[in-house]
């Protein structure tokens, strides 16, 4: 039986279920007041959010417990002989095994550029305002 694997995830969604549905169901139908306000639209709305929150545990488990057979995951491994495999694979062979160091000499005068700039570049000096006293009456 698949009950030995993500148990956590198992324990998770069940707990939460029951919690949940416990909270929603007080809140229909059992009158809660305390110092004279409802509380049940509270708990009708926490019992939602937790059923809600405790399909994350049954999407886990369900996922953990997926077997798949040795075969399916050969047939799907395997060298496929495609058009669009053929090309994909000539591209990235393509890409892989072209010569990197065009590329660098490229970055490498577009930082000299830089520092060069950074050379010949001069501060000029800001201008102040200067500011009138105002005049008093």
């Amino acid at each position: 039986m698949a009950l030995e694997r993500c148990r956590l995830a198992l324990l998770f969604a069940v707990l939460m279920d029951i919690i949940g549905l416990t909270s929603l169901l007080v809140g229909i139908f059992a009158e809660l007041k305390l110092h004279g306000q409802d509380y049940g639209d509270l708990l009708i709305y926490t019992g939602a959010i937790l059923v809600f929150l405790s399909l994350i545990g049954w999407i886990f488990w369900y996922t953990g417990n997926i077997e798949i057979s040795m075969e399916e995951l050969q047939q799907d491994y395997t060298v496929k002989d495609g058009t669009l495999a053929r090309l994909a694979r000539k591209i990235s062979r393509h890409l892989s095994h072209r010569d990197t160091t065009h590329g660098n000499k490229k970055w490498r005068n577009v930082k000299q550029q830089a520092v060069e700039k950074t050379d010949a570049l001069q501060l000029s000096r800001s201008k102040v305002l200067k500011m009138e006293p105002e005049e008093s009456f």
